[in-house]
């Protein structure tokens, strides 16, 4: 089977945040031929089996904010829930930063007898009344999980913060309110957290796990919420997107709800930002903020959006939890296919393109990438990817792993490595095949192999690092 060659356009620009941060990507045909076959075997790249193995874990696709719930990530949110028979079903919790303790978020579906200066307008969606009816029946400390001004939460803080003491803020609103479900949002402070916006990333990954091992130990369900845009520097506004896809990957490895604030938000008018281009806006009336007007006028506000789509994950999820509810959707992509070895690579289909796997197992063919290695010892178990690309893109790699893991990313062109890195790396990629390899390094003589997480995207117009 001869390999897919995918043309890839980006549709956001530094210019115009309004547009979805998407990927078109078109399809070109290519001989089956016994020439063709022939002469891979020549160069050594035998082709893609792409027959796709088992179902697995649901597939995120990149270009909608609101994540699939299949049968398999409905199969996951029981399994969390199971694991804290002791929590509270009708009481969540939320974790962030300045705009998780805005009182625009979540604050006006307490209903009039706790917060009655607001206003709710349902515009026909009435089947969402029985999760509000459910969430306002049982409180904490005299308030509703909407309007609980929660101790997990604090202007300008990371996933780090809400981690840090002991006992930490996320403990300590833990013990409060032994929810069921929780709200995590994450991401703006975290990306000031080191020297680049690359090199944040990595520590924010480590933070995030920590934090939804803390909640899923505890049988707490997660609901992930990620970053807004950004338009307070031109360079945060072209890393947003990948902090967005590296977040939703994080998701989609726990097969975990997920919503991106950065989709959804960026067709609005201003991308739905205030004048500091870092926090949401919101529909006012006669003076006031309306967050919960999700009528056609309300929608074209960034806080109208995250509450409606909040109430949305947090009715279908509860749903599934706690009443046995079918998930409401089917799995929107198809397996990954090859199997990720030399002669199978898996293929990149699309980008933005996640997948998470493990080195344990994979061949160990490789030692070193001389061009662009300074001689580390990579002869632990590697990990195959294949990218077909019939136009030059500017691309970026980010791998992320674990504890006692380091598995680092390398790009090679016409078998040739052309640029490695442990954690993120900026290409510009020439037409062609190409391969992404992950490979496990050796200390001491072991391979430090495990689990990890690969994000492949194209980077946004105007960044510097990328061209």
């Amino acid at each position: 089977m001869c390999p897919r060659r995918l043309a890839l356009t980006t549709a956001a620009t530094a210019a115009a945040l309004a547009a979805t941060a998407t990927l078109a990507l078109a399809l070109t045909a290519c001989g089956d031929t016994r020439a063709d076959a022939d002469a891979a075997a020549a160069t050594g790249d035998a082709g893609v089996d792409a027959t796709p193995p088992d179902p697995g874990p649901t597939r995120y696709p990149a270009d909608t904010p609101r994540s699939p719930i299949t049968p398999a990530v409905a199969t996951r949110l029981r399994a969390i829930a199971a694991a804290g028979p002791a929590q509270r079903d009708r009481i969540f919790l939320k974790a962030g930063a300045s705009g998780t303790v805005s009182r625009n978020l979540l604050y006006c579906l307490a209903g009039p007898d706790h917060q009655p200066g607001y206003r709710i307008d349902l515009d026909g969606r009435d089947a969402l009344q029985p999760t509000i009816d459910r969430f306002r029946a049982e409180l904490v400390a005299g308030d509703t999980s909407f309007d609980r001004p929660t101790l997990a939460a604090e202007v300008g803080r990371t996933a780090r913060w809400v981690l840090t003491g002991a006992p930490s803020p996320l403990d300590q609103e833990l013990a409060a309110t032994t929810p069921r479900f929780a709200f995590v949002n994450y991401g703006t402070n975290d990306m000031e957290a080191a020297t680049s916006y690359g090199a944040a990333l990595a520590p924010f990954w480590d933070a995030m796990n920590e934090l939804l091992d803390r909640l899923e130990a505890d049988g707490v369900v997660p609901i992930i919420t990620g970053l807004n845009p950004r338009s307070d520097r031109a360079e945060a506004t072209r890393w947003v997107p990948t902090w967005d896809a590296v977040t939703r990957a994080l998701a989609e490895a726990r097969q975990l709800p997920y919503y991106s604030l950065y989709l959804a938000s960026s067709p609005l008018a201003d991308a739905g930002l205030l004048g500091d281009g870092l926090h949401g806006n919101v529909l006012i009336e006669a003076g006031a903020a309306q967050p919960c007007v999700f009528t056609a006028a309300g929608l074209a506000y960034n806080y109208d959006v995250r509450n409606l789509a909040s109430l949305e994950l947090l009715d279908a999820t509860s749903r599934i939890v706690l009443d046995g509810a079918v998930a409401p959707d089917v799995a929107p992509l198809p397996p990954i296919a090859g199997q990720g070895t030399a002669a199978a690579p898996f293929v990149v289909d699309r980008l933005p393109f996640t997948h998470t796997f493990t080195t344990v197992g994979g061949e160990a063919l490789r030692d070193g990438y001389p061009g662009c290695d300074a001689g580390q010892d990579e002869s632990g178990p590697e990990i195959v990817y294949q990218l077909d690309l019939a136009a030059p893109i500017r691309f970026r790699a980010v791998v992320l792993d674990g504890p006692d893991v380091d598995v680092d990313v390398h790009v090679l062109v016409d078998g040739a490595c052309v640029e490695r890195a442990d954690h993120y790396l900026d290409r510009a990629l020439p037409a062609g095949s190409h391969r992404i390899v992950v490979d496990s390094f050796v200390s001491g003589g072991v391979a430090q192999a495990g689990t990890y997480t690969l994000v492949l995207l194209t980077c946004e117009v105007g960044d510097a690092a990328c061209e």
